[in-house]
């Protein structure tokens, strides 16, 4: 049984006799009795009855009619769908978010005037760690990822984008009160309590953290670890220690929290965007936004 089998029986149906349906299809009569019989002798009974010129719907024929209806509009609306998808006009993109850098920059802005060229696109956001972001992208769990630079990303299978470089400042609690006003002297932050996230969570920005840290003198004592910079910087606030985090916080800051930078102290880390080396027409679509979002702030 084809399509053709359901559009032929559908139009006799529709039409009332089989000469109408082979003048509404312009087919031959003879094309159309013979789909029609073969359809029959597939299903195993009659779908009419014929009395001369004049067919006739049976009881079975009535039911098949409108299950055929059924079966061709959701075949005619399958192919404009998948027509609308192709063409970048409509469908659904998997996009990895990291909530750290989400508040001001490139995320906002490219998703933003993503939705306003492309709102017929849904855009399924998926807040998870970088670590996490590029695995998911290698195992075409994701479309497209905004994360910091690790060492799981494959330029041979990924298209790195470079979208700006951030850097790390200390998250210290309002009650604290230091001497300075400018950048921390390395005196003004020794011995500070320190919370930390697990290694395990982005391997690549812990080692260079702790590096940086080493080379200026500085010899953190964790007292307590958090899944991620949120959950630090709730922390902060509290008073259970200070952390050294992504300046890209500053654009959030808590009420109870100030951020300084500590003078000798750089952690560089890159903030990227990532596709498959060859993305599909939906994720095309986002690289030219935020391209073009990337142009306009460097201009």
């Amino acid at each position: 049984m084809e399509l053709r089998h359901l559009r032929y029986f559908v139009a006799v149906a529709d039409h009332g006799g089989i000469s109408h349906a082979a003048e509404r299809l312009n087919i031959a009569q003879p094309a159309v009795s013979r789909q029609i019989r073969d359809l029959e002798l597939e299903l195993g009974f009659d779908l009419l009855l014929r009395e001369g010129r004049r067919v006739v719907l049976t009881d079975a024929g009535w039911v098949f009619a409108e299950r055929a209806r059924a079966i061709l509009q959701d075949a005619e609306d399958a192919s404009e769908s998948a027509r609308r998808v192709s063409q970048g006009e409509a469908g659904s993109l998997r996009v990895g978010l990291l909530e750290t850098a989400s508040w001001a920059g490139h995320v906002p802005l490219t998703l933003n005037q993503f939705k306003r060229r492309h709102d017929r696109i849904r855009l399924d956001i998926r807040p998870m760690s970088s670590v996490a972001q590029i695995d998911a992208l290698l195992a075409g769990e994701i479309d497209a990822a905004f994360v910091y630079r690790q060492d799981n990303i494959s330029n041979e299978a990924l298209a790195v984008h470079h979208l700006r470089t951030d850097n790390v400042v200390l998250a210290a609690s309002t009650d604290l009160v230091f001497e300075s006003d400018g950048p921390l002297a390395f005196e003004e932050i020794d011995g500070l309590p320190i919370v930390a996230f697990p290694r395990a969570v982005a391997p690549a920005y812990y080692d260079q953290m702790f590096v940086a840290l080493r080379e200026i003198g500085f010899d953190a004592q964790i007292v307590q670890e958090a899944i991620d910079e949120t959950t630090m910087l709730s922390l902060v606030s509290a008073g259970v220690g200070c952390a050294f985090v992504n300046s890209s916080n500053m654009h959030r800051p808590p009420r109870r929290v100030q951020f300084r930078p500590v003078e000798g102290l750089s952690v560089p880390i890159e903030f990227l965007f990532l596709t498959q080396k060859s993305p599909g027409s939906l994720a095309q679509l986002l690289v030219d936004t935020v391209l073009q979002i990337d142009a306009g702030e460097a201009s």
